[in-house]
């Protein structure tokens, strides 16, 4: 790991990065002592606001692609992009396009343990907390956002490596050395005790007006969604050979309680409940204060997402291909049938909410359709990049923006939603039971209901059944939004779903104005054992004798 170094350093560079963010209304002086920081009520919460910005955004952060381009939800049409090399078994202890992720996350984790250390001491001692009512729920609720971000970022760095080293002190050259390499379970069980930590201190926002100043900032809810997660995958197969049933049980009570005390007052829920056939987008999936979003990232205005994914007629580069295998997941509304010249009618609601597919008619000021067809003005061919499967993404982007005319948005990346978290208690709670029970099926049931797909009759599925049922309506609802990478690694399904051809559609005109659709391989994939973890960064072993390399990645 990036050692940290001396809290003068720390703090330096804490302060560099609050400049940058305009989050301070005057000029830093980077040679502040920590007496003169931790004693001033703007820089000291300027401070922890700097510890934020190592939270990841999802989009277009691999080489401008999207994570989902990585797994068999989509394919990248740029063929130079580095996110291919996770498809053709390309990464190496040397080379990972997510190497940076290690130093980010230990640096984030760096400066909030700065941060708490300097609470309990500088900040403290100056008077700071004990001013007032207000100022003491202030900092009560600040050392809550502390161990929520120690417990992210330790989260980040074990789902990929495993075995990582845990900190919770400030460290010198010398300590850095010593901190001993933790396995996954003893990682999660650290990261569980931060997000306990971060629950005793932040607000809760079922009983409490979060203000807007605060808004976006972790809360209850927040360090909730984070357990909940890492219990889950503490129970997977990936850490849990031996399939230890307390494990999942642990993951389903944590859930349940949650989705139990959401249910008065309606601050916390899905949103909407019921999806219509004119909904314009997904604002639950990009908009920061829905109240299905329990945290997300910084709310920021861009056209990134649009101008790297859009079709091309859109004037965008349309980088993100769906997979067939993502397309034929998505079942028909309750009560209609199939019609093999129009696949993509009468569909589950989500699907024209995530793609964007042939002589589909967007909504808004879009007057002219999608055509993806061989010849199309959005098919293969057009240019270097337009689509390789007959899809683009849709998911996400805003398409009222004109990108020609530099229009924007603003949009936050969601990491944690209510629609996870039914789908984590159905997970834990299946793998608990040797018969599913109807609490799953009531759960499961309010993602098809808002979907307009038909539900799940209580006792028509056994375990197994029930857990393909579920990992599908996982693979649906959450598509795009960096969990299936990790999903099919945690169920030691790599060598199943990621290892082989991919599909896409091939679509033809025909004289008559229909179409003839084909499925068509696009690309052949590569994945071993192995790449269940990542390889932990040659140059981190160099730094540290005490880091071991992970399995067969010598």
């Amino acid at each position: 790991m990036k050692p940290i170094n001396i809290l003068k350093i720390a703090i330096s560079t804490a302060i560099l990065a609050l400049t940058a963010c305009d989050l301070l209304d005057k000029d830093i002086d980077t040679n502040l002592s920590k007496e003169d920081i931790f004693s001033d009520e703007r820089y000291a919460a300027g401070f922890l606001n700097s510890a934020y910005r190592e939270i990841t955004k999802g989009y277009n952060r691999i080489d401008n692609a999207m994570m989902a381009c990585a797994s068999d939800e989509a394919i990248c049409s740029y063929s130079g992009s580095a996110v291919h090399s996770y498809n053709y078994g390309a990464i190496t202890p040397s080379y990972n396009p997510e190497e940076s992720i290690w130093s980010e996350m230990y640096k984030g984790i760096r400066n909030v343990n700065v941060f708490l250390t300097e609470l309990d001491g500088t900040i403290k001692s100056s008077g700071l907390i004990d001013r007032s009512a207000a100022s003491k729920a202030n900092y009560k609720r600040m050392k809550g956002e502390a161990f929520f971000l120690r417990a992210y970022y330790h989260f980040e760095l074990a789902k990929r490596w495993g075995n990582i080293q845990l900190v919770d002190t400030i460290l010198t050259e010398e300590s850095a050395l010593q901190v001993k390499q933790s396995n996954f379970t003893e990682a999660i069980r650290f990261i569980v005790n931060d997000c306990d930590s971060a629950i005793k201190y932040l607000q809760d926002p079922l009983k409490e007006t979060i203000n807007e100043t605060n808004k976006g900032r972790a809360t209850q809810a927040s360090a909730i969604a984070l357990k909940i997660r890492a219990l889950l995958y503490m129970a997977s197969p990936w850490n849990n050979p031996s399939n230890d049933k307390a494990l999942w049980k642990e993951a389903a009570d944590v859930a349940y309680a949650f989705i139990n005390s959401t249910g008065a007052g309606g601050k916390i829920g899905l949103d909407p409940t019921k999806f219509t056939a004119s909904m314009p987008n997904l604002l639950y999936v990009s908009t920061a204060y829905s109240k299905e979003v329990l945290f997300a990232s910084s709310y920021d205005l861009g056209n990134d997402i649009e101008k790297y994914n859009f079709p091309i007629s859109y004037s965008g580069y349309g980088y993100t291909n769906p997979t067939q295998e993502l397309v034929d997941c998505f079942e028909l509304l309750d009560g209609k049938t199939y019609d093999p010249e129009k696949p993509y009618a009468n569909l589950d609601r989500r699907f024209n909410l995530y793609f964007y597919h042939n002589d589909q008619q967007p909504l808004s000021n879009r007057k002219d359709s999608i055509f993806t067809y061989i010849g199309g003005k959005d098919g293969p061919g057009r240019s270097a990049t337009a689509t390789k499967t007959g899809y683009y993404m849709r998911k996400f982007t805003d398409f009222t923006l004109d990108i020609n005319k530099g229009q924007q948005a603003r949009r936050a990346w969601i990491h944690f939603r209510f629609a996870e978290v039914l789908l984590n208690y159905c997970e834990a709670m299946n793998e608990y039971l040797d018969t599913p029970d109807k609490t799953i099926y009531q759960q499961l049931n309010k993602l098809r209901t808002r979907a307009g797909v038909a539900t799940y009759k209580e006792g028509s599925m056994n375990q197994d059944e029930m857990r393909e049922a579920i990992r599908k309506e996982r693979r649906v609802e959450l598509a795009f939004e960096e969990h299936r990478f990790w999903d099919v690694r945690r169920w030691l399904k790599g060598e199943t779903y990621f290892n082989g051809p991919i599909h896409g559609m091939e679509i033809v005109k025909n004289a008559d104005g229909s179409y003839t659709y084909t499925k068509v391989e696009v690309e052949n994939r590569v994945y071993t054992s192995k790449m269940n973890w990542y390889p932990i960064p040659y140059k981190e072993l160099l730094k540290n004798i005490n880091l071991k390399q992970n399995p067969d990645w010598q």
